[in-house]
């Protein structure tokens, strides 16, 4: 659906963004604005894009990217009120940014098959609900390469259970894609696309580069199953005072630690799994030293699911088959990243003992004070107030539907 711009979403641009699964909003930049934004996109681009390995002008997409918000000319690009007015009218929340992202396409490069975006191991994919919001530098046409989507498309991924205390997804079936069409995105434009919305973005004749801007949005509600990509100060700090709410966590300390939060309902009442650090003397929540996962990067920077199901399946014996970020605490020696996971079917067979030990919350809080980031994370997950969906590794990818 494609409308003209308006300062606010109107009933009839949700119903259909609801519909088609995505929203044009023309001339959202003056001629001025997108002279100036492919400038500076342009000059990033060679200097600090991603992956690192390339030598631009090598055919290629370059993103300038996560915390290089922070470099010269790049903050206005992540809180033009005009982006931020319909992605919350949309989204139906305050938004947070997921993943701020510019985007140079060099001559020769192949473009992108049709996919859609919503992944369980993506910091910037992973949430319940979230939007890509699209600027076009270029005009994204067949000399340039269009950006195509398929209509209706998102709705062939649902919710399993609404009920469900963390949420789980059908698999989509791409036999039943509609055709792609081109929404005929012109330089300055804005499209808004639903996560689950299918594109592809065919190769262009242009003897120039592509250029755009690719950000996501998730609700503030709805943080990313996998955790948030971290921001740091210089990023924060580059925003207006208005803009910073945009920015869901930042630290200018390396998460160092990931743990994991165990319920298991017991007779009515939630018990939380702890294990006991000799190194230390005290208990703890499973887990221990985290690390990035090999095969992600850029704006995929915080995901610890990977090094938690190593570290659990050491200590515990089991494989934990799902996990869901929760919060991050910062300890003396860096970040402490804590994801939790619901043991409903008791997969876990692990008697109280010396080494192990099943608490209630209100052990927890008596023995540690509710202060302690254990209490603490137990209150921020059962907040009923937050969507949350179910976190996995980049090497479960082919298998994440199931």
């Amino acid at each position: 659906m494609t409308m003209t711009k308006s300062s606010t979403i109107s009933e009839e641009q949700k119903a259909g963004y609801r519909g088609d699964g995505y929203l044009v909003i023309r001339n959202l930049l003056s001629s001025d604005e997108v002279e100036a934004w492919r400038r500076v996109v342009q000059r990033q681009a060679p200097l600090h894009a991603y992956p690192p390995t390339l030598k631009y002008p090598e055919p290629a997409k370059y993103t300038v990217s996560g915390n290089k918000l922070a470099e010269p000319g790049m903050a206005p690009m992540a809180e033009h009120p005009g982006m931020i007015d319909a992605v919350e009218g949309l989204l139906g929340q305050p938004a947070h940014l997921a993943a701020f992202v510019a985007y140079v396409r060099t001559p020769g490069n192949k473009g992108g098959p049709a996919h859609c975006d919503y992944k369980r191991w993506r910091p910037v994919g992973s949430s319940m609900n979230w939007m890509f919001a699209i600027i076009p530098l270029t005009d994204f046409d067949v000399e340039f390469g269009q950006f195509l989507v398929s209509p209706g498309s998102h709705k062939l991924t649902q919710v399993v259970d609404e009920e469900a205390r963390v949420l789980d997804l059908t698999r989509p079936d791409a036999e039943q894609l509609s055709p792609f069409i081109d929404p005929e995105l012109r330089a300055g434009d804005l499209l808004l696309a639903n996560q689950h919305t299918w594109h592809l973005a065919p190769t262009g004749l242009a003897q120039e580069d592509r250029c755009g801007i690719f950000h996501k949005f998730c609700a503030s509600n709805a943080p990313p199953a996998a955790g948030y990509y971290p921001y740091n100060p210089a990023a924060l700090n580059a925003l207006s005072d208005a803009g910073k709410r945009l920015i869901p966590v930042c630290f200018d300390k390396p998460i160092a630690t990931t743990r994991l939060l165990i319920e298991r309902p017991c007779d009515g009442e939630a018990r939380f799994l702890l294990l006991r650090d000799d190194e230390n003397g005290c208990w703890d929540l499973p887990g221990g030293e985290g690390w990035e996962e090999e095969g992600t990067g850029g704006w995929d920077v915080g995901a610890r699911i990977a090094s938690l199901q190593a570290l659990t399946k050491e200590q515990l014996g089991v494989d934990i088959p799902w996990m869901t970020y929760i919060e991050d605490f910062e300890m003396e020696d860096g970040i402490c990243r804590v994801y939790a996971v619901l043991d409903e079917g008791q997969m876990l067979d692990l008697p109280d003992g010396a080494r192990h030990q099943w608490v209630t919350q209100e052990g927890l809080n008596s023995n540690l004070g509710e202060s302690h980031y254990i209490c603490q994370t137990i209150k921020t997950w059962q907040r009923n107030d937050l969507v949350r969906g179910k976190g996995k590794a980049f090497h479960q990818s082919k298998r994440q539907f199931e």
